[in-house]
């Protein structure tokens, strides 16, 4: 199974994503949206997992202490060199925490994960044209601000449907 452990959005949190990513498409031709269904915050990558091992993580994320809170999204950014136009907001310590949580279970259960240094966004467009604009690279776009209110860290599990299309999906402990 191809795995990453994220926090998934309520259904206001994902429309209103998801209005971002259909405003900022209209600006960006030839860009792919990223399906509605998909839009979440990873907070670890993982790749393949056998299934026993991906049920027993699923089941100790269950018991990674998470304080609600609410996540401020207020603008759209670029990593230009994977091309993709992702949302965000100011830094936000609680979401820091739980990534870090999240990571030291993995460790725990001896998962391998990408260690690379958590960057707090959500993916809303992916393959963005290059030949950017002249501008900072890290130029940001301001979007009406909201909140996502973060109230867990679930394992999902990336699957081809029968046309084909990636879909995420929680993984049952």
């Amino acid at each position: 199974m191809r795995c990453f452990v994220a926090c998934w959005p309520d259904d206001t949190t994902r429309k209103r994503l998801d209005q971002v990513a259909q405003g900022a498409l209209g600006r960006t031709p030839g860009a792919r949206r990223v399906r509605a269904e998909n839009l979440h915050l990873t907070l670890a990558f993982i790749g393949e997992l056998p299934q026993l091992k991906g049920r027993e993580a699923a089941d100790a994320l269950r018991d990674v202490a998470v304080e609600p809170f609410d996540w401020r999204i207020d603008h759209t950014g670029r990593f230009e060199r994977a091309h993709v136009l992702w949302a965000g907001g100011p830094p936000e310590p609680r979401l820091e925490q739980l990534a870090e949580r999240v990571r030291d279970q993995l460790h725990a259960l001896q998962i391998r994960f990408d260690t690379k240094r958590f960057a707090a966004h959500v993916t809303l467009l992916r393959d963005l044209p290059s030949g950017r604009p002249a501008g900072p690279a890290d130029a940001v776009e301001a979007v009406e601000a909201f909140v996502w209110p973060v109230r867990s860290a679930l394992l999902l599990v990336s699957e081809r449907d029968a046309q084909g299309a990636t879909r995420y999906r929680p993984l049952d402990p």
